[in-house]
């Protein structure tokens, strides 16, 4: 098995300091986009907020394990139950994503050029809550099924990530044909065809009716999801090219070594789409000016209030202290004079 040319200690800091930033960048671009209303009840938000929320649980539980076994050899838990849950939720998340994106390129058409099939409350539900709803659902119990109720007896490996485990249903071809096909080679597809049309079809319509067409809210959107799309393609699309290489026997080793140095960067979706997702949103940056305004004069003022107390409270007590040896040096001379 070809492994990625990168000393182990190097993997464990570029995935310890990528993450923690990612971290954080995801807390904050999920807190504005929870706490605006303005953004949370916008339409094309739901899905980038749904997304962002599987990448916080990626970034909490399945990339820190993986750190884990990066820094000390062993995985945290070495048991049946963390090695079956550990591999589930890694699946479950990176195939979820992958779909939620390609159901955004979709859903873009409908909210800039068919902004009719919406109009309704159940239409609503229909063409924007369900399907969402749907693909989380069809992720998590696809998984949970496969993983814990189809999975067979096997050796586990403490040395391994995920302890070497995968289910049993994948020694079924015909399976991991329907789950390559469907998680991997269709998602790629619809996120390229239903990016490049979107893009096409403003470019188009623009030309057309030579005028702006609400191009500022249709520009948002647009660059919101080709932002991502790029992102995906970059960091995903290798991962599926090695797989179709080694299903056909093509390239051999080379192939391996793409599969390996895909799976590695393949992460790099998690670390960077938080930050993908905040420069898309508007008046972003004068809120991070304004907070880093405030947190600069906080520091700046909030030292010297103390200062200030320390030498007025040194001030009261070298009074004080003058005062007691004052009366000190009068009190002898009073017993002297009675």
């Amino acid at each position: 098995m070809t492994v990625v040319a990168i000393p182990i200690i190097g993997q464990f800091w570029i995935y310890l300091v990528s993450n923690v930033e990612s971290l954080l960048c995801s807390i904050f671009v999920l807190y504005y986009l929870l706490f605006d209303q303005n953004l949370r009840q916008r339409l094309h938000n739901h899905v980038v907020i749904v997304i962002l929320i599987i990448n916080f649980v990626t970034e909490v539980t399945d990339i820190p394990w993986i750190i884990y076994q990066y820094r000390y050899g062993v995985v945290l838990l070495f048991t049946p139950f963390f090695c079956h849950t550990w591999k589930c939720i890694d699946s479950t998340t990176y195939s979820t994503t992958a779909r939620l994106v390609a159901w955004a390129s979709v859903e873009r058409h409908i909210l800039i050029f068919h902004t009719n099939w919406i109009t309704t409350k159940k239409r609503k539900i229909l063409l924007h809550y369900l399907p969402i709803i749907a693909i989380v659902t069809y992720g998590v119990a696809l998984f949970t099924i496969t993983h814990f109720f189809l999975s067979c007896v096997r050796p586990l490996n403490p040395n391994s990530l995920y302890c070497g485990f995968y289910s049993c249903i994948y020694n079924s071809g015909a399976y991991s044909m329907f789950e390559f096909i469907t998680g991997g080679i269709t998602n790629g597809f619809i996120i390229a065809t239903f990016s490049a049309a979107l893009l096409a079809r403003i470019i188009r319509k623009k030309l057309r009716l030579n005028q702006e067409v609400n191009w500022r809210k249709q520009r948002k959107m647009t660059i919101q999801l080709i932002s991502i799309t790029l992102l995906f393609y970059i960091f995903y699309l290798p991962s599926v090219i090695a797989s179709i290489l080694e299903s056909f026997g093509i390239l051999g080793v080379h192939a391996e070594t793409l599969a390996a140095y895909g799976s590695f960067f393949s992460y790099y979706i998690n670390f960077l789409l938080a930050a993908v997702c905040a420069g898309t949103l508007p008046h972003l940056k004068i809120k991070i000016k304004n907070t880093i305004r405030f947190w600069t004069l906080h520091r700046l003022t909030t030292p010297t209030v103390p200062m200030i107390n320390s030498i007025e409270h040194n001030q009261t007590g070298r009074n004080c202290h003058s005062m007691r040896i004052d009366n000190l040096s009068r009190q002898p001379a009073r017993r002297f004079n009675k």
